[in-house]
């Protein structure tokens, strides 16, 4: 069996334990397993119990993507590559410590050694990304030729990394800080804006600092490795350096806003908007790149067809409903039960986290050519679609039946209608991850013995 590369090694992690997560969720959860596993797993019927949990179910995620978009960014992103071999190998030793461990921590017993390790993980994960950032910098590559091509990788890889130095330094007050407590940030934020939890402390504020930087600049990362993938500038040489600007702009702003939160929370939402605008544009340039590439028949691949929907998800279904609600916000939180506007809250981070993971994934499919890679492309393309459809008017359905006498049954009576469709496209997207994992995994095993009979 030759040895796997970095992503099929992080995709053959990664199918097991997005399988384990579904079996606590969803509807094989209702089924009855989650409450069968229950007897064997560390889980306990409390709130802060709960919490903990998802937070590392969270991070266990965020590793694994994060690795996957370092790893993405070392194919398609111009940077030192006499640095690779150190880059990817401190990324693939973090992420395997922290994936096995954190899940160990949270579902196999609150062990100290195992949480331990997991912070050893995430701090070679960031080592990891700080030596990529460094292979980025003029320190180590010429900007003479591709200025604003480099300035962009370089600012958008080191804003990345500062929203994650905000999750950390809160992470860091755990023990040290009352105000420092461990609780799901959508729930929390939603009841303090309606007067039912106590006013957020700015180092509780940096939690969400960080959960708007780290999902926003993971998918503008992610992004601007589709603009490298796309070749955009032997397509519209101006067009792709007016993206870059963009790009550049988009992320600063967008982590000015982000890290102003704990000062200026008034205003630091309408700055993260100055920036999301901007990165909006290079998506717009993207997106146009993308349909090109349908030409000639090239919308026939169902990659490249995935591709060029992930910019529609994005704006359609994910982006399009903040300017929407935030618009009208006082009424909404007047007249939407409350549990509404949490889910409206999850939702709203679980979608664009699934467009930027499903993007990184199709980006992956690129580089093959089999039945394998074009049945999966159109198990993500329609299932995508379809689950991003459901998961819409799911967080919004109080809006679809406005006017209704009893608000609070109408919407659960659409999101129970609506939950069967939502459930069939994350089982095709699942189907489609799945299959070419099991896959490539199977392309693997053989791989030796073919090789050892010509």
């Amino acid at each position: 069996m030759r040895r796997p590369d970095e992503i099929a090694l992080l995709l053959f992690f990664a199918l097991p334990i997005i399988g384990f997560f579904g079996l606590l969720s969803g509807p094989i959860a209702e089924a009855g397993v989650k409450d069968q596993l229950a007897k064997y797993l560390s889980i306990a019927p409390t709130e802060e119990d709960f919490a903990t949990r998802a937070i590392m179910a969270y991070h266990i995620a965020a590793a694994i993507v994060m690795a996957g978009t370092l790893y993405l960014a070392l194919k398609y992103v111009e940077y030192d590559e006499r640095l690779r071999g150190s880059v990817s190998g401190l990324a693939t030793a973090g992420w395997i410590i922290a994936v096995v461990s954190g899940l160990a921590f949270a579902y196999f017993g609150r062990s100290p050694l195992a949480h331990g390790m997991w912070l050893v993980g995430l701090s070679l994960m960031f080592a990891a990304g700080v030596l990529f950032t460094y292979a980025l910098s003029p320190l180590r590559i010429s900007w003479r030729e591709k200025t604003l091509e480099r300035a962009a990788a370089f600012l958008t890889a080191v804003a990345l990394l500062d929203g994650v130095v905000m999750g950390a330094i809160y992470a860091a007050h755990l023990g040290f800080a009352e105000d420092v407590k461990i609780y799901i940030i959508e729930e929390h934020s939603t009841r303090e804006y309606r007067g039912l939890a106590p006013t957020s402390t700015p180092l509780q504020l940096l939690v969400s600092a960080h959960a708007h930087a780290a999902v926003a600049l993971w998918a503008a990362a992610v992004m601007f490795i589709g603009l490298r993938w796309s070749r955009m500038w032997e397509w519209k040489p101006r067009l792709y350096r007016w993206a870059l600007v963009f790009q550049s702009i988009g992320v600063v702003v967008t982590l000015f806003g982000t890290a102003v939160v704990p000062v200026w929370r008034p205003i630091a939402h309408q700055i993260i908007f100055g920036g999301i605008g901007p990165l909006h544009i290079t998506l717009l340039f993207l997106w146009l790149r993308l349909g090109a590439m349908l030409k000639g028949g090239g919308w026939r691949d169902p990659v490249k067809l995935g591709l060029f929907l992930v910019p529609i998800w994005m704006v359609v279904f994910v982006t399009s409903t903040g300017p929407m609600l935030a618009s009208q916000i006082k009424t909404l939180r007047a007249v939407w039960p409350l549990e509404d506007e949490i889910t409206y809250n999850v939702a709203h981070w679980h979608m664009l986290a699934f467009v930027a993971a499903s993007a990184m994934f199709l980006l992956y499919l690129t580089e093959f050519c089999n039945r394998a890679k074009y049945i999966s492309g159109w198990l993500l393309a329609v299932g995508g679609t379809v689950a991003l459809a459901g998961a819409f008017v799911y967080e919004l359905s109080p809006m679809f039946v406005k006017g209704a006498v009893d608000l609070v049954a109408a919407s659960g009576g659409l999101k129970k209608a609506v939950l069967p469709v939502l459930d069939v496209g994350l089982a095709m997207s699942f189907a489609s991850f799945a299959l070419f994992t099991l896959w490539l995994f199977y392309k693997h095993l053989t791989s030796g013995k073919r090789s050892q009979n010509p």
